[in-house]
């Protein structure tokens, strides 16, 4: 394989994260600067300061590499806060590659926590200049917009990022995006679309009572949405008002019936609320039915099934969930606590799926089984 051709991968890994494509880098050119950036990238937010050590290396070895001084730069944003020198090692990646624009784009952010909003904001323009469709790149801009007190362009960046992905928040939700969204509520108090993307971003990122005020005031704005229902009745499942979710559910699910999020909610709330999990088995098989390419229906399907005692169908639910989706440590981590607890005779590897959900990140604390039951 040729360099044109590795970089054309390394692009699409840096665009999608599979570690698929990692893979095929890997055997095609093992060792190589590609290789070597993705066995450092893969560390982002898993393990910051090795990240930063691997890119300093692969800024020394190939000093005309721009991935490489990309790699050091947003290393240091997410793990030393050393905003300064992050953003001289993206200059030099834009440098490199003009047209990179990750680099353009994490330039920005470093100079957001550098408090050069001015400087972040001419980033941002830049990243829209290039990608027109870059959704975070105009929530980005509407948070230098609000710290350099340009209100009136806040509302209109958010709005345009909001229509090409109505759930872009939830994936920003740094304390600066927290407060330029707070910003535009407070602007725009009549705006429901506001309130739910604020209300799903508190939603994904644990504040499930920050989340309910959102959709509460949202249904106060917008009378009989089944969205406003559904993700209300979502939250009261993590605040564990179990009435509560199962009324507001149930109300989305007559005004909807065809939206298989809502049963997987009602069967979220069955496996872990009212501790039911025939009644939750049978609604998400109901929302597979609907959607059968959602690994989350079939995964939580796995735990009604695990918590029936049978491992059997877990197994070749979550099985399912992995093909669906192998980059979720949460597949993995049920796969292995199947294949240690639920006596199946397959000689399954379930260390290895330990090892992998911790690689991949997961919620469960695994650190104790690894060492109870797997060798090294």
């Amino acid at each position: 394989m040729d360099e044109t051709e590795l970089q054309k991968l390394l692009d699409q890994y840096l665009k999608s994260g599979d570690p698929g494509i990692y893979s095929k880098i890997s055997e095609a050119a093992p060792g190589s600067k590609y290789d070597r950036f993705c066995q450092a990238y893969k560390l982002l937010d898993v393990d910051n300061q090795k990240g930063i050590s691997l890119s300093r290396v692969l800024v020394s070895d190939f000093p005309d590499f721009p991935e490489a001084f990309f790699a050091l730069g947003t290393f240091m944003i997410n793990g030393s806060k050393e905003y300064s020198e992050a953003v001289l090692n993206l200059d030099t990646a834009i440098q490199l590659k003009p047209e990179f624009i990750m680099a353009w784009f994490n330039r920005g952010i470093g100079k957001i926590n550098a408090k050069e909003y001015e400087k972040a904001r001419s980033d941002f323009n830049r990243v829209i200049e290039l990608d027109r469709g870059n959704a975070s790149a105009y929530i980005m801009r509407a948070v230098a917009n609000n710290f350099l007190g340009d209100l009136e362009k806040l509302i209109p960046d958010i709005e345009i990022a909001l229509q090409m992905d109505p759930y872009i928040i939830s994936s920003l939700y740094y304390v600066q995006v927290r407060q330029t969204i707070d910003k535009a509520v407070e602007l725009a108090p009549e705006n429901a679309n506001l309130f739910y993307a604020r209300g799903y971003a508190n939603l994904n990122n644990g504040y499930y009572r920050l989340a309910l005020n959102d959709f509460v005031r949202a249904l106060e704005l917008v009378p009989g949405s089944s969205e406003f229902y559904k993700l209300s009745g979502a939250s009261k499942i993590y605040l564990k008002d179990g009435p509560g979710a199962a009324s507001d559910l149930k109300v989305a699910m007559g005004i909807n019936p065809d939206d298989p999020e809502i049963y997987y909610f009602m069967g979220l709330l069955a496996n872990d609320v009212q501790e039911q999990p025939e009644m939750g088995y049978e609604y998400l098989s109901q929302a597979i039915e609907l959607n059968p390419w959602d690994p989350v229906n079939y995964y939580e399907r796995a735990w009604s099934s695990y918590d029936l005692l049978d491992y059997e169908a877990a197994m070749e639910d979550v099985k399912k969930a992995i093909e669906l989706d192998n980059r979720n440590g949460d597949f993995y981590t049920l796969r292995a606590m199947i294949g240690l607890f639920g006596e199946l005779e397959s000689g399954f590897d379930y260390c290895e799926d330990f090892r992998k959900a911790e690689e991949l990140g997961t919620v469960y604390k695994l650190s104790k089984y690894i060492k109870k039951y797997c060798k090294e």
